[in-house]
């Protein structure tokens, strides 16, 4: 390697050094403007203003199946109150129908 190859060498090097530096300056710079924490919780945020988004337009694009599912996770919310309407509307019937032919059942039994 001759002298002028070493000098251009070393002014290279020291370019690329420089550059690093100002690199790692405005990193560091960055890192002291915002903790970690406070980095993630920043973009948790906007991850979630993004899909909160998508998912709004999705319900817009989608109305009937969206009050299907709201419908559907109500009903599965409430099933229990549901069922025991249901059993008191049909289980009262029933009980009417037993009362009816409970005479008759006896009246025979009696015979």
């Amino acid at each position: 390697m001759t002298e002028a190859e070493v000098i251009e060498a070393k002014r290279l090097r020291n370019t690329a050094r420089g550059v690093f530096d100002t690199q790692k300056d405005l990193v560091r710079a960055d890192l002291d403007a915002a903790s970690l924490g406070k980095r993630v919780a920043t973009r948790i945020s906007e991850d979630g203003r993004y899909l909160a988004e998508e998912a709004a337009d999705a319900a817009n694009r989608n109305k009937a199946l969206t009050g299907l599912g709201a419908l559907a996770v109500t009903a599965l919310l409430f099933r229990k109150p549901l069922m025991a309407f249901a059993g008191s509307i049909f289980g009262s019937e029933q009980a009417e129908d037993e009362s009816e032919t409970a005479p008759e059942a006896e009246k025979e039994g009696a015979e």
